[in-house]
């Protein structure tokens, strides 16, 4: 079982090796899952892990650096364009996508966007945003919360700092399948609302360099997309240099197994 996790930047350091807690944080774990002083926690921050020990001192609750972590080391760098979507598939979207490696989001206002926020709300529902990004980024135990800017139209977004490698998820003749992109350490991808882009955001994401990309033979649902998205290119990079599938390197030790890859 992992242990539990704090996100160090919302922590005050008191010390050299010290940190107070932030108020939600000290409750969750004081309160929510009783853990108590003495017990052991992982700290992340700005990419960097470490263990912890929890100790509280009067009404403060504290955490002591005991050892730094090995690190995720490089990491790919994926920027999602993804579309508003309707209830909370947008927040699942979120929480999805930053289990499976994505580095920034920029929320787009779609045209077929059920989903709408007025310009005064922009702030207040992006803060939401980050919260969600930030506790998915502890569950998951990312050592970087994923970046995220205020909904703007597609128009707006582009162009913008993207990677040179641009896939945009369309249904349409001609696309090709997301699994023959090579794997890179920099890609951009964005994925359109239910129903797809309409045709003049086509026109913008292929006048802006996006190459169409289709995820198989199943039509999925928005939040799906994305979060199937971001987890092949991440592991397609990740995998980039091994020599032959994982499937027969577990079925080559064992010659008992099923002749068949796992």
């Amino acid at each position: 079982m992992s242990p539990p996790r704090l996100r160090l930047e919302k922590c005050l350091k008191v010390g050299e090796n010290l940190w107070k807690l932030d108020d939600t944080q000290a409750h969750h774990l004081a309160r929510v899952l009783r853990i108590g002083p003495g017990e052991d926690l992982e700290g992340l921050l700005e990419g960097k892990r470490c263990r912890l020990r929890l100790e509280f001192s009067g009404e403060s609750v504290l955490a002591r650096t005991l050892s730094p972590l090995a690190g995720a080391g490089d990491q790919p760098r994926i920027v999602l364009l993804a579309s508003l979507l309707k209830g909370g598939d947008f927040e699942h979207l979120l929480r999805g996508v930053t289990e499976t490696g994505v580095s920034s989001i920029l929320p787009l206002e779609a045209v077929r966007s059920v989903s709408r926020i007025l310009p005064g709300d922009r702030a207040r529902k992006t803060a939401r945003w980050r919260r969600v990004l930030e506790e998915a980024s502890c569950q998951c135990g990312a050592a970087r919360v994923p970046e995220i800017a205020e909904p703007v139209p597609l128009r707006e977004a582009l162009p913008g700092n993207l990677p040179p490698l641009r896939l945009a998820g369309i249904l349409q003749e001609g696309a090709v399948p997301l699994a023959g992109i090579p794997p890179t350490g920099e890609v951009a991808v964005a994925i359109g609302p239910e129903g797809d882009w309409d045709d003049s955001e086509k026109r913008v994401l292929l006048e802006a360099g996006f190459i169409p990309v289709y995820l198989g033979p199943r039509v999925l649902r928005a939040f799906t997309a994305a979060i199937v998205a971001c987890s092949y290119l991440f592991l397609s990079w990740e995998g980039r240099d091994l020599g032959k599938p994982r499937g027969q390197e577990i079925q080559d030790q064992d010659p008992g197994m099923q002749d068949k890859p796992i």
